[in-house]
């Protein structure tokens, strides 16, 4: 009798491993899912031919990415933690009425392993260059970094997280940028209302975008519509990135504000709004031209700034390629980025330093 309990036992858990590994060819996430790039499937061999020493390391970092219904139990672990505890996983914080923040950003919050005065002063430095080699070109330059979510909304974060007293790397470097005489938006100053970030999202909605927009246009001095006065809906279509993080077996939708704005046309291969060059024209617009370096914030701007300008280059890559204007010249040079990725504008300037 305990020998039959015994195969049983062992059948079943020999049944259910085999279904978790097989069953990742039939009916395992995809990378979508999730929001994430998954772990590749590992060679025996490395490039050069050599033994793959990490190949059980990397099958099994494979492996958790891809065994079955991971996407199902990854969700039901979420609402399970987030029901009883209040609390998300190590990308997602949940936070109160709804409000989701990336867990990413939460060392800026509470005030822990800031950049060091050194990383300050150079990140300054690096926009200082930016913003001369943009003025020897003849075009105007602006820096704008999007405050994290719970920078604008902290009071909807959990109260276990108590936000920093001291100054933040932002205060820090618009300090270095004063210092130094470039020019800046401080965008905390704008985005000032409820509503203007998506809940279940990282960013900004399309008010949040339009107003920012606005902001910038204001700092450069051009004129430009504001669509404050334009047509808006609000729709339930937008799928927001911490909602892929933390439930991404549910198709949840989180609220948006459009606008109807001056037509534009794509004059790159656009497939979506985070493709690494995008360029628009807009025939409606004044005739000037913008070089726009931006992240994920710089998505929702899209509509906004390819209808204040005749043409527009938006770029994702880092080092910025400033150099660029030497054979495409710009009226405008902007330099927006995430709170969160301050860090990043040290050596952003590298291009334009090799020259």
């Amino acid at each position: 009798m305990q020998r039959n309990i015994y195969r049983i036992y062992v059948g079943l858990v020999l049944a259910i491993c085999l279904f978790f590994a097989v069953g990742a060819f039939f009916f395992g996430p995809d990378a979508d899912a999730e929001g994430r790039e998954l772990s590749p499937m590992p060679s025996l061999r490395t490039d050069t031919g050599a033994l793959n020493l990490s190949f059980t390391a990397q099958l099994e970092s494979a492996f958790a990415d891809r065994f079955a219904l991971r996407t199902e139990l990854v969700t039901a672990e979420s609402l399970l933690r987030a029901g009883l505890f209040g609390t998300g996983n190590d990308k997602v914080i949940v936070g109160q009425e709804g409000y989701l923040f990336f867990g990413e950003t939460l060392d800026n919050y509470l005030g822990n392993n800031p950049m060091s005065d050194a990383e300050i002063e150079a990140a300054a430095d690096q926009l200082l260059l930016m913003q001369q080699y943009t003025e020897e070109n003849g075009a105007s330059f602006l820096f704008a970094a999007a405050p994290n979510k719970n920078t604008i909304y902290g009071e909807y974060m959990p109260s276990r997280y108590l936000p920093a007293e001291e100054e933040r790397d932002l205060d820090r470097l618009y300090a270095a940028l004063d210092a130094r005489g470039v020019a800046y938006i401080d965008l905390r100053n704008v985005l000032n209302a409820d509503g203007l970030y998506h809940k279940r999202d990282t960013h900004w909605n399309g008010e949040g975008a339009r107003l920012a927009y606005t902001a910038m246009m204001d700092a450069l001095a051009l004129e430009h519509e504001s669509y404050a006065d334009a047509p808006m809906e609000r729709v339930y279509d937008f799928a927001g990135d911490l909602d892929a993080l933390l439930t991404p077996a549910l198709a949840r939708t989180d609220e948006n504000i459009v606008y109807t704005l001056p037509e534009f046309t794509y004059t790159s291969n656009y497939v979506s709004a985070m493709d690494l060059i995008i360029s628009t024209r807009c025939d409606s617009a004044p005739e000037r031209t913008a070089l726009i370096f931006r992240d994920s914030f710089g998505s929702a701007m899209i509509p906004y700034f390819s209808t204040a300008f005749s043409s527009v280059i938006y770029e994702r890559a880092n080092p910025f390629r400033l150099d660029q204007l030497d054979r495409k010249p710009a009226d405008v040079v902007i330099v927006e980025i995430a709170e969160r990725n301050l860090r990043d504008l040290l050596g952003s300037a590298e291009r334009i330093i090799e020259e």
